[in-house]
């Protein structure tokens, strides 16, 4: 039975194969929270009527129509690979150990042409109990974050631009990933140019300019948003002033590797889960200053950049055979 709240809420993906035409969604996604909105243009008209104070019912007509919002996860061992395919673009799949252990797959992503889309709906319970199925179509990843920090797990965030919204397709029957099990900031270590460091919270943000205004007479969707700038990846180490390493990064403007690994149980043999993000980084400050009587802290704002052999790749090691 219903209860009429967001407990009884779901979200679902599905892949499209021609853009802006909604695929049944076939994958559950379990999530935090959600903003995606339909946004519909109204266009008001100027022209002066005799006696008008107030606007008429026949002086406004609807006009473009666009979708757009965020998705907030937090990272799992299994079902998150679609999320970095559409975050990423590439993906290339292999099996670590084929014999011995033959559900391990690896899957890695790098920067590259975006997939066509996706559908996702979004089932949304109203008062009365009944979820009320919210389907975009066109939904193509804008803007990322992955993000950790001690006494938390590690979360992901997805800001997505659709083509439109439909409430009279049906609900889909929601399915999990079994067995996925979340990643807690224990689980994490990162190195960097080679070294372990120990930071209070890591957080990597990524943008991919798309063209998603891309309208034309006689309709009131937009073609498929196509990327229209190069992509940035920046990001933020926070933790205790340990000494001049970084600083010294940042202030000769050395680049340096960067490896954050979030470790998952066992699969078999010794392959385990894990997300491992390897990139390519350069350290944009800031300066540690002392704010009272505590430990001095220590912020490293950082950047991707690609030195002509690695900007960045993010490793998923799963039991999903495809992403």
């Amino acid at each position: 039975m219903s209860t009429g709240t967001a407990i009884d809420a779901q979200l679902m993906t599905s892949e499209e194969v021609t853009y802006g035409t909604p695929v049944t969604p076939e994958r559950g996604v379990k999530f935090l929270d959600e903003s995606l909105k339909l946004s519909v243009e109204r266009i008001e008209s100027s022209e002066l009527r005799s006696g008008r104070r107030i606007m008429r019912s026949d002086d406004w007509e609807t006009g473009k129509r666009t979708v757009a919002g965020d998705i907030n996860m937090e990272l799992s061992t299994k079902g998150h690979g679609r999320w970095f395919k559409h975050m990423f673009g590439t993906v290339v799949t292999s099996q670590p150990a084929a014999g011995p252990s033959p559900t391990v797959y690896l899957h890695t992503f790098t920067p590259g042409d975006l997939p066509v889309a996706q559908t996702i709906q979004v089932g949304r319970p109203d008062e009365s109990g009944t979820v009320q199925p919210f389907t975009y179509h066109g939904c193509r990843v804008a803007s990322w974050q992955l993000e950790c920090a001690v006494s938390g797990l590690a979360k992901l965030k997805v800001g997505i631009v659709g083509e439109d919204e439909e409430t009279d397709t049906a609900l889909a029957v929601v399915s999990y990933a079994t067995g996925a099990r979340r990643l807690p900031f224990v689980s994490a270590t990162l190195t960097v140019g080679g070294v372990a460091v120990k930071v209070k919270s890591a957080t990597l943000s990524g943008t991919t300019p798309l063209a998603s205004d891309r309208f034309s007479l006689g309709s009131a969707l937009t073609e498929k948003p196509l990327e229209n700038d190069i992509r940035a990846i920046t990001g933020t180490l926070t933790g205790d002033f340990r000494g001049l390493t970084a600083y010294d990064r940042f202030r000769n403007g050395v680049e340096a590797e960067l490896v954050l690994t979030f470790a998952g149980g066992i699969i078999e043999d010794a392959l385990r889960y894990q997300t491992v993000v390897t990139a390519n980084v350069r350290f944009d400050g800031e300066t540690p200053n002392v704010s009272g009587q505590g430990i001095v802290q220590q912020n490293t704002p950082i950047k991707v950049v690609d030195n002509g052999t690695l900007s960045i790749k993010v490793e998923y090691q799963t039991t999903d055979a495809t992403p």
